[in-house]
């Protein structure tokens, strides 16, 4: 799967878990991932009513699965201040990648997409490269490399 510095944001400002739901729903909207950008941000929230996308150190992997997506897309998010989000280690949430994923992808795809980022969060190096760039280019080759299966 291709993952582009397109969508890749840094310093995003957003004090609660709904903001960013609001703010990565408004821009899947405006880039015809979805059509109704309120539809994308109920399922995240219906997600993390079953159980938190929050992990440790930092990262949270929101997800949405439906038929209302219309591509399989990735987008990394660093926040400017950390937001609160139940996690394993009981720290607020300031890098976060979230993956929207059509219903026809959702088995295979979907597993894969969470599961080469879920890995690469467990490798200190990639922990340590991605909390630590703001630089678009080195993160998205990183990204790319991980999302890829080239690691």
């Amino acid at each position: 799967m291709e993952f582009s510095q397109e969508h890749i944001f840094l310093n995003v400002k957003a004090t609660t878990k709904i903001e960013l739901f609001n703010s990565i729903a408004n821009y899947a909207q405006e880039q015809g991932i979805v059509a109704e950008a309120l539809q994308l941000v109920d399922a995240f929230v219906e997600r993390e009513n079953e159980v938190s996308t929050g992990l440790q150190d930092s990262f949270a992997i929101p997800h949405a699965k439906a038929d209302f997506i219309k591509k399989p897309t990735i987008l990394f998010l660093k926040l400017q201040e950390p937001i609160e989000w139940e996690t394993f280690d009981d720290q607020a949430v300031s890098n976060v990648f979230a993956l929207l994923v059509p219903s026809q992808f959702e088995g295979m795809m979907h597993l894969e997409m969470i599961s080469r980022i879920a890995t690469s969060l467990l490798e200190e190096d990639f922990v340590t490269l991605v909390k630590n760039s703001s630089n678009v280019d080195e993160l998205q080759k990183i990204i790319s490399t991980v999302m890829e299966g080239e690691q």
